[in-house]
């Protein structure tokens, strides 16, 4: 039998003699009408089946078979381009198959063949599908089990006569039912083979044979005796697991420890859940918390790392691989590099590992949301209620430092009226502040090389010191610079009072291009659970670092400037206030 093969790439020229339209309409044809082919296909395989063993029409009637076969297979589109070489191996497997052809390899083909329709008939969709394949599954079980196993592997055993001429000449007729049975409705892409079915199938057909030869040792040979009591073996041994798979009383039965064995992957997951909530009971911080549940997973024995990525920033573990499998869940992306694709199972299992981490990482978030509100409620309410004394008290302190004397003096006066203007204006943008605290009061600007002269003289012989670099002069946001300075400045004295000898430093830097202010001390770094929160929420410490730099980071935010602690390690301890004015330009430029 020719084999007829057509090209669907786009690519490939089209066929245009009279010949070559004839052929793809052929093949269009067979390609479409499968319940004929599959019909053409069960008679050729009975035919090859009744004929003489060995001879050359059996083996023209099995090439038929398989050529028809060819074009039915559920595996790959029957439409495919097939490459030359594997053209060439095709056919080479097959002349080498039906030229050595014997008994037994009939009978694995035929059990083989069950498997791939079992892969059809058994499956989910059965139940909405017609009996089309089911009719042609019980010919194929009834020919293996009542010609082809007695006939092809039992050696001198002669088959009853009304059996054989059953065979050979009744059990074809059941092969007319599919002319009239309703056809599944699918195309190539659409067929349905479930292989794990498939497998099952073939397997019980391979025992169901087998066991009836078996069983003839205790028959006195009589093989249709044999096969009744393998079937109705089968029959008991079937009613007795479906029984036990899912009972009607009390009994969780087999299904449910089975699935459960699926769903574990050979992992107890009762443990590991347990490990992550122990986790999610005594790990308060958010990232902290998906770090080490990150870890658990990585001990799993397919796991060779991956990467994940948070609001709050990303972070990596293990080594990366080809296979890659991305899973995401509310504001978590984790990707997972494991050894090899993982398994529909596998990936189920692990997208329920990545639910369960970031339900607890998203409650950590939002546990954390609310100790700051509720941080930053108490504080509010707190000032609050000193409001009203506060106001009265500040009006007193403007009322005498208005009436300071302007003229210059030495020593502590001359100290005193220096800072007695800046403490003035201090005092009256807190008191507008307090008048309309819904407000948001701007911050008016201030000339660098004014604000470092206040700096100069209200730090001058202090244990600060202080350096400048004003190349250019321009506007700052004066409140901004104070109150990142006072608070800086503040926090590395209060240092200094548990650490003796600790050096202040402030530096200022301006110029056309950048603006830069820093306070470094000289005292040990900030701790690292520190350092995560500092200008980003309130850090709950006995001294310092705390709601200050908070309403530092805010202001900073506000008025398009950048904080952080550019230097954190013991000796050296930075916090920088910077801007770049010259992309700051750019981008308005850019956005204009």
């Amino acid at each position: 039998m020719p084999l007829i093969l057509v090209a669907t790439d786009r690519k490939t020229v089209p066929l245009t003699s009279p010949q070559a339209a004839t052929v793809q309409r052929l093949t269009r044809f067979l390609a479409t009408s499968r319940r004929w082919v599959v019909i053409a296909m069960l008679l050729a395989l009975h035919a090859a089946l009744v004929s003489p063993q060995g001879e050359v029409f059996q083996r023209l009637w099995l090439m038929v078979h398989f050529g028809l076969f060819l074009l039915w297979q559920p595996f790959f589109s029957t439409e495919r381009e097939l490459e030359v070489f594997s053209v060439v191996m095709l056919l080479a497997i097959t002349a080498i198959t039906l030229y050595f052809v014997s008994g037994w390899m009939i009978v694995f083909w035929l059990v083989l063949l069950l498997g791939i329709l079992g892969g059809r008939v058994f499956t989910i969709q059965a139940a909405r599908r017609s009996r089309f394949y089911l009719v042609a599954f019980a010919y194929v079980l009834a020919m293996l089990l009542m010609w082809a196993v007695p006939t092809l592997i039992v050696g001198d055993y002669q088959l009853p006569q009304n059996v054989a001429t059953f065979a050979r000449r009744i059990v074809p007729f059941v092969l007319l039912t599919l002319v009239v049975l309703p056809f599944p409705k699918e195309d190539d892409s659409g067929q349905v083979f479930d292989f794990f079915y498939a497998v099952l199938v073939f397997q019980l057909c391979v025992v169901l044979a087998l066991g009836s030869i078996v069983n003839m040792r205790f028959t006195d040979d009589d093989y249709v005796q044999s096969v009744l009591l393998t079937v109705m073996g089968f029959g008991v041994a079937l009613f007795v697991l479906a029984v036990l798979w899912n009972p009607m009383r009390g009994f969780g039965g087999l299904s449910t420890y089975f699935s459960t064995y699926l769903m574990s992957v050979g992992m107890p997951f009762e443990l590991w859940m347990r490990r992550i909530a122990e986790l999610a009971e005594t790990e308060d911080d958010a990232r902290t918390f998906l770090e080490l549940a990150l870890k658990e997973i990585a001990a799993l024995p397919w796991i060779r790392g991956g990467h994940w990525q948070t609001p709050d920033g990303e972070g990596r573990f293990g080594t990366e691989s080809e296979h890659n499998t991305r899973f995401e869940h509310h504001d978590l992306v984790i990707v997972f590099h494991t050894f090899v694709d993982l398994s529909p199972a596998l990936f189920l299992h692990m997208r329920l590992l990545v639910q369960v981490v970031g339900e607890f990482y998203v409650g950590k978030r939002r546990e954390n949301a609310l100790k700051q509100h509720a941080y930053l409620q108490a504080v509010h309410e707190t000032g609050a209620r000193l409001t009203h004394d506060m106001k009265n008290l500040m009006q007193a302190l403007y009322a005498l430092t208005s009436m300071a004397p302007r003229e210059p003096a030495g020593g502590y006066t001359g100290l005193l009226q220096r800072q007695l203007p800046q403490l003035t204006k201090r005092l009256q943008t807190t008191l507008d502040k307090l008048r309309s605290p819904e407000v948001p009061s701007e911050d008016l600007p201030v000339r660098a090389s004014a604000w470092w002269s206040e700096v100069s003289r209200r730090m001058a012989g202090g244990d600060v010191a202080l350096e400048s670099d004003i190349t250019a002069d321009g506007n700052i946001p004066a409140t901004l610079f104070d109150t990142f300075v006072e608070n800086a400045v503040a926090n590395a004295r209060t240092k200094g009072l548990r650490e003796p000898g600790v050096a202040i430093r402030v530096a200022f830097h301006f110029s056309a291009d950048r603006v830069e202010l820093s306070v470094t001390d000289s005292g040990t770094a900030v701790p690292e659970s520190a350092e995560a929160k500092l200008f980003r929420e309130p850090v709950e410490r006995g001294a310092g670092l705390g709601i200050g730099l908070y309403h530092v980071g805010r202001m900073a935010t506000q008025t398009g400037y950048e904080v952080e602690l550019a230097a954190n390690r013991d000796g050296e301890v930075r916090f920088r206030l910077s801007h770049d004015t010259a992309r700051a330009a750019l981008s308005a430029g850019g956005q204009g």
